[in-house]
């Protein structure tokens, strides 16, 4: 509904995330080596999520610059709902979906998606997200942290309803906000993702 806004935990739902086999290369660097176990973020990646979660801007060059696919049983697994190194990325009807909408200060950046040969592209749209803007004027209440919200356990002003469909805000970090058009479309595209919604409070 129009004047609904909806909180999702979708970043918790750790399935979405597991193994997804592809690994990345940043901006000067060599690839990744083609294997599930990661080593710990570079310094300067390490930086940048905490820049992420300080609600700072990034540059399309913080992110990874690309990914390859090292192992297509897995990735055939992968729903449109995915990360790499912590960033959210979005794929196919989601991230066609997204396009519609606002992300305020934030935008969906290219990011191209490679087969094992890190030369032939994979067809389809991906996306990742150019962090997702907080809205600093709504506001958000929450009385108690809960792991999973509940319908009514946070709260934003009424301003909320009259600005970006999607933001994040660091008083609940690892939730997205949306709004309910977006919220609406995301249910009716039957993606087969568990969002894990809750209703927020209008205040």
């Amino acid at each position: 509904m129009p004047d609904e806004i909806w909180v999702s935990t979708v970043g918790s739902n750790s399935r979405l995330f597991d193994k997804p086999g592809i690994r990345e290369k940043h901006y000067g660097q060599d690839w990744a080596p083609p294997k599930f176990e990661k080593s710990a973020l570079a310094e300067t990646q390490y930086q940048n999520v905490l820049k992420h979660s300080r609600d700072e801007k990034l540059e399309r060059e913080d992110f990874a610059e690309a990914a390859y696919v090292f192992d297509p049983k897995r990735w055939s697994r992968v729903k449109d709902f995915f990360a790499v190194d912590g960033f959210i990325c979005v794929k196919g009807k989601l991230a066609e979906l997204l396009k519609e909408f606002d992300f305020g200060d934030g935008e969906l950046v290219e990011f191209p998606i490679y087969e094992m040969d890190k030369t032939t592209r994979l067809p389809g749209e991906s996306k990742k997200a150019k962090l997702l803007a907080r809205k600093k004027e709504t506001g958000v209440e929450i009385w108690e942290r809960p792991i999973e919200p509940s319908d009514g356990d946070v709260a934003v002003s009424g301003s909320a309803l009259d600005d970006a469909d999607l933001w994040v805000d660091p008083k609940l970090y690892s939730a997205l906000f949306m709004s309910g058009q977006l919220h609406d479309a995301i249910e009716a595209a039957k993606l087969g993702i568990d969002f894990r919604f809750s209703r927020a409070r209008i205040v």
